[in-house]
């Protein structure tokens, strides 16, 4: 797919996800990539950004003060976006997004080739509110039925997308993946009483109680991130002598060099508290990986059956006791382990993943 007008809408963390990486497969390949941001969850400092191919070019100033009612303005921004623009193929990021484009397509008459629903996580129960739980589904429905392609990211995903009506010739399956600026699969001498976490330190990503199982195989732990259970866990360190090297806010790029250099294991917690957790495809394990460490993972996530088959880490179901996470570690056979993350990243790597849509909307042909 190349030399095509693209409009990506969606909505974006402080953090690179998914959709930032097949926007720069799109644009790589030559095609002139619209993309319109939304703030996801900082209005406080965000405004909904304009680029085409990376270069920003407006800024569409927002209120403070919605609160979820932020959404309604986002949705009518989008669909005044999309009829005035010139484009293709739309895509959106997520099902609201997705919305906006099938609206503008079906009621305006937009002239759109194909539409993309480029799914993320689903999550059963998104909402406290029983009535924003059936406006979520029924987004999620139109969206299904009604976009030339739907694509998850994890099977379960999309086995619960063919209940919203999602027929299989127009479902695609493309775990989220990662991609190296360089590709570094040296030899390492694996330390497993090193631990490294990268990502959110909160309560629904679980690291707290996993720490509290596994303080006595720790000899030092890694954390980049921030979020509320922060505090708790240097606090929990503290207590039992365990050495910390924490870095608050660092870039992709930071993380990714440090993880290559990183001889340790990779901490991967996961729950199912949030029900988003059975259907996630977390990116920062196939980072892990890629980057040469081997993950310590619970057997919620779909990856973590992957993980156990290929001999990439440790998995670990939440009943497992301590005893039995100090068996399997001292078990693991770290030899060679560059050249399986070297495997896994051929699989895993997002330009060989994004060839897939091409070959699914039949314009490489």
């Amino acid at each position: 797919m190349n030399n095509i007008n693209i409009l990506i809408i969606s909505h974006k963390s402080l953090i690179d996800g998914p959709i930032d990486y097949y926007a720069n497969y799109l644009i790589l390949h030559g095609n002139r990539v619209h993309k319109l941001d939304h703030p996801l969850d900082n209005y406080e400092t965000g405004n909904s950004i304009y680029s085409l191919n990376h270069e920003q070019t407006k800024v569409l100033k927002r209120s403070k003060k919605w609160g979820i009612f932020n959404l309604i303005i986002d949705l009518f921004l989008s669909i005044k976006f999309i009829m005035n623009s010139d484009f293709k193929i739309f895509i959106g990021a997520n099902n609201f997004d997705t919305f906006a484009g099938i609206f503008c397509k079906k009621i305006l008459r937009k002239k759109i080739n194909k539409i993309i629903y480029f799914a993320s996580d689903f999550s059963e129960d998104r909402f406290t509110k029983g009535l924003l739980n059936r406006i979520y589904y029924f987004i999620e429905s139109t969206v299904c039925t009604h976009s030339d392609l739907v694509i998850s990211n994890t099977k379960r995903a999309e086995l619960k997308r063919f209940n919203f009506g999602l027929k299989k010739e127009y479902s695609l399956v493309i775990p989220n993946g990662v991609l190296l600026k360089e590709e570094k699969f040296q030899e390492k001498k694996i330390d497993i009483g090193k631990f490294i976490f990268v990502g959110s330190v909160t309560k629904e990503h679980g690291l707290y109680p996993m720490i509290q199982k596994i303080y006595s195989s720790i000899t030092k732990l890694v954390l980049i991130g921030y979020g509320e259970d922060l505090d708790k866990i240097l606090d929990f360190c503290k207590s039992k002598s365990i050495e910390v090297e924490l870095h608050y806010k660092k870039d992709h790029d930071f993380c990714i060099q440090y993880m290559q250099k990183f001889n340790g294991i990779g901490l991967a917690p996961y729950n199912l508290d949030s029900k988003w957790t059975y259907y996630c495809s977390p990116l920062k394990v196939t980072e892990y990986i890629a980057c040469g460490i081997p993950v310590l993972i619970s057997s919620v996530p779909e990856i973590a059956d992957y993980v156990k088959e290929k001999n990439l880490g440790i998995v670990y179901s939440t009943y497992t006791n301590l005893d039995e996470i100090d068996d399997l570690l001292s078990a693991f056979d770290t030899n060679n382990f560059q050249d399986r993350s070297a495997a896994f990243y051929k699989v895993y790597n997002v330009n060989n993943l994004y060839m897939q849509i091409d070959k699914a909307l039949k314009l490489d042909e």
